[in-house]
């Protein structure tokens, strides 16, 4: 009956609560590991084009429900890292790029190489982020639309951001308010 039903309601919900600090903590330690330098990153030749396009499969379905198209111009680019780890930093993109794009908006993506690092740009045509908000964007916890709830905290950048780092990378934004931004990895030690 009813009682029963409010029950599972209260249950799923405080399940759902708990899975999300479960992510939190998740997150955090593992920007603690990369932090500390104790996590450690396999260098396995990879191509980062292939798995650049896995990533794009994996949020095709959200960009089709928000009416968004993906454009790749993905050329095959041999770099030594942690493929997962690396993906993980993608798809993360690609999925910022998605949410905070306007309907029916595009996302590009594509790797280039260049003085002998490997690049891979996310761009997309959203909101922009302003001026003032720009620099703090891989901060921990930070939130540039704080009506605007993210499942990750405002930890996804700032986990990416050790994720490249830790591969001797480094990632940039560039962003126009009303443009759309971008994204851009460099990860250098191409080949080495």
């Amino acid at each position: 009956g009813c009682a029963s039903d409010e029950h599972r309601e209260a249950f799923e919900a405080c399940q759902r609560a708990a899975q999300r600090m479960r992510r939190l903590i998740e997150s955090l330690l593992e920007l603690a590991r990369l932090d500390g330098g104790q996590e450690v990153i396999l260098r396995e030749p990879f191509d980062l084009a292939r798995v650049a396009a896995e990533c794009v499969e994996l949020v095709r379905p959200l960009a089709a429900e928000r009416g968004i198209k993906i454009h790749c111009e993905l050329s095959r680019l041999e770099f030594a890292g942690d493929s997962d780890r690396v993906a993980q930093v993608i798809t993360n993109l690609l999925t910022n790029a998605i949410h905070h794009n306007k309907p029916g908006g595009e996302v590009r993506i594509h790797t280039q190489s260049k003085n002998g690092a490997a690049l891979l740009t996310v761009g997309d045509t959203g909101h922009g982020i302003s001026a003032e908000n720009l620099p703090h964007i891989f901060e921990r916890f930070y939130r540039a639309d704080k009506s605007r709830s993210t499942t990750g905290k405002g930890l996804g950048l700032a986990i990416s951001k050790a994720i490249v780092e830790a591969h001797g990378g480094n990632i940039e934004v560039r962003s126009e308010p009303g443009q759309g931004s971008e994204f851009q990895i460099i990860l250098r030690q191409l080949g080495s």
